[in-house]
């Protein structure tokens, strides 16, 4: 393909209503990113936030949306898109509210590129609009043929490609309007795509060849600028080169003036200078030979001395170096036996935390499943976790399913995995409590006092995908779901689409003055049997490739609707085949755990 996808008043009542949205939305967003997020990011951003609620409280929006944007800038500049696009979106209502055209302008662009690189088209698009109107306000029809080009790419992106051709003929309109060859040839690079996309191959080879042609020429124009500025230094060249022989030249003949003047100066005074010349050797002769002697006395001298202590300095740096060596040898040793002792004691753990995983065959009695899990180390920060709770009604049992992603991985992930397993059980059996959404609600209250959240810096916590599933007599199966910061994918038999039930967008434990306010929520939703769901933690989505690209949601989401009409064990290895070939020979960035299930 030609061209990437990818290129990016106010009364009293009502400043209070701002700087309480502002100081929620802030914490909220910092608190779910905060094991992400870098403790001097944070510090920055904490910083700004002061500035802009002490401006907004003054009323002066122009100041607070000023700090606003410089948090907005530092998440971008350091890849942290999605949060960087929360605070733009503040600068820009901000700059709506205040009129400022030129800076809704700006922010829109800015905001369109980041959607862009996120892959939600729809708000690039409306972003992108939103700055194009207000190019055109402006006359502006480079920054416009931009805006167009920009949308045209979103659409494609949504496999728009009719709509991005009406964009594209605009874009090329105006570029032959202001005779820009640069950005004719991005329009028509765009323009062959989609027309080849929808099946016109005649459109598609002609801006093919339109595209060919421009290039050649914007080339050939480029080198002519280069030949003409090569031309220009080397007759640049060739003039200091005369420049400097004529100086020369100039040069030689007052040289020959001076050396005639002193061959007569010299001839007057050579007797002179003779007779003088031969007492001064006789006593420099003298001299010499005096100084000679010294100086085969003083250099024996020194050479004794010198190998003197050239010997002494050179025993002792041999003693030096057989001792460091000792000392080497001994702590490698003890760094191997210790090294072997944790080692040891780490896959003892890992044996430890295997035994508290569930035991597949209790699944297998109310599902079809398979796991795919997979720890980045020994040992792992994600678990997986299933009960059986009696219900009210005595011919019912409700059985409960999680996917849990603890902060980080290895031996402290695994310490929170723990942490979580003995809660889940606590709650289920010792308070008898069965309702996700209480579930969750009861974990974010003992993560954040077992681990003194609110007095230390502890910013630990977990992710959990929570299930319940209440099977009927008439074969229907009631699911009710509670999810933090996870999502989880429903296809049904009919296999039309992957359905998304959205948890909540914050995590269970972390600090935070609102933390202890979180609630979560329940969704419920019918199942029949052949629908399948699927719980993960974000390993999968975050593994990146030999690119550096992501594997993200949309190619999970892809796979798991590709496989679905496979059997469980089949879905298994081919996911698992699917991951493999994608990251080729890139390590494992962390724990990967994925739940398939299936209705029987």
């Amino acid at each position: 393909m030609i061209v990437s996808r990818h290129r990016k008043s106010i009364d009293s009542f009502a400043v209070l209503i701002f700087l309480l949205w502002l100081s929620v939305g802030s914490v909220n967003m910092l608190c779910a990113q905060g094991r992400s997020i870098p403790q001097d990011i944070k510090a920055e951003i904490s910083q700004n936030d002061q500035q802009v609620a002490k401006y907004t409280g003054e009323g002066n929006m122009t100041e607070a949306a000023g700090f606003l944007n410089r948090s907005a800038y530092l998440l971008q500049t350091r890849g942290f898109n999605n949060e960087a696009a929360e605070y733009y979106e503040k600068v820009l209502e901000i700059n709506q509210q205040l009129d400022n055209k030129a800076a809704i302008q700006r922010v829109s662009n800015t905001l369109g590129g980041i959607y862009l690189d996120l892959e939600n088209y729809d708000k690039a698009i409306q972003h992108f609009q939103k700055a194009l109107l207000l190019s055109k306000q402006f006359r502006q029809q480079a920054e416009s043929v931009s805006c167009l080009t920009n949308i045209a790419l979103a659409q494609q992106g949504l496999n728009r490609h009719k709509e991005a051709i009406t964009t594209l003929e605009e874009a090329i309109s105006v570029s032959k309007d202001l005779n820009d060859l640069k950005l004719l040839r991005r329009c028509y690079g765009l323009a062959y795509d989609s027309y080849d996309k929808t099946g016109n191959s005649n459109k598609s080879r002609e801006y093919f060849e339109l595209y060919s042609t421009l290039d050649k020429e914007i080339k050939r124009q480029e080198m002519d600028r280069v030949k003409v500025t090569a031309e220009s230094e080397v007759n640049k060249a060739h003039a200091a080169k005369q420049m400097t022989e004529e100086e020369l030249k100039i040069n030689k003949e007052q040289l020959k003036l001076t050396s005639d003047s002193l061959v007569a100066v010299e001839q007057l005074t050579r007797e002179q200078r003779l007779e003088l010349d031969l007492r001064q050797s006789r006593i420099e002769k003298k001299e010499a030979e005096i100084k000679i002697e010294k100086m085969k006395r003083f250099q024996i001298t020194a050479l004794l001395l010198g190998t003197l202590l050239f010997s002494g300095v050179l025993i002792y740096l041999l003693y030096m170096n057989i001792r460091s060596k000792r000392k080497i040898n001994e702590q490698k040793n003890l760094l191997e036996v210790q090294h072997k002792n944790i080692t040891a004691s780490i896959r003892y753990a890992k044996t430890i935390q295997q035994a508290i995983l569930p035991d597949l065959s209790a699944i297998k009695k109310y599902f079809d499943v398979f796991i795919l899990y997979q720890p980045k180390d020994i040992v792992s920060g994600d678990f997986y976790w299933f009960r059986e709770v009696q219900t009210r009604a005595p011919e019912e049992k409700s059985l409960l399913l999680a996917v849990v992603d603890c902060t980080g991985h290895g031996v402290p992930g695994a310490f929170m995995s723990m942490i979580g397993n003995r809660l889940l059980n606590e709650i289920v059996y010792e308070r008898k409590i069965d309702d996700p959404k209480e579930i969750l609600d009861i974990m974010n209250t003992e993560i954040r006092s077992a681990l003194r959240q609110e007095q230390t810096d502890n910013n630990d916590g977990m992710d959990i995908s929570l299930c319940r599933f209440i099977k009927k007599d008439d074969g229907e199966v009631h699911l009710t779901y509670a999810g933090a910061k996870r999502n989880m994918h429903i296809i049904k038999k009919e296999r039309k689409e992957v359905t998304k039930l959205k948890g909540d967008r914050v995590s269970i434990g972390g600090s935070g003055d609102n933390k202890e306010r979180v609630m979560f929520r329940n969704q419920e939703m019918q199942l029949s049997k052949g629908d399948h769901l699927y719980l993960s933690t974000d390993g999968i989505v975050d593994q990146n490739g030999p690119d550096r690209s992501r594997f993200g949601t949309n190619r999970l989401e892809e796979i798991l609707f590709k496989y679905s009409r496979f059997s469980m064990e089949e879905q298994d290895y081919s996911i698992r085949q699917e991951i493999e070939r994608f990251r080729q020979n890139e390590d494992q960035r962390d724990d990967i755990t994925l739940l398939g299930i299936k209705i029987i």
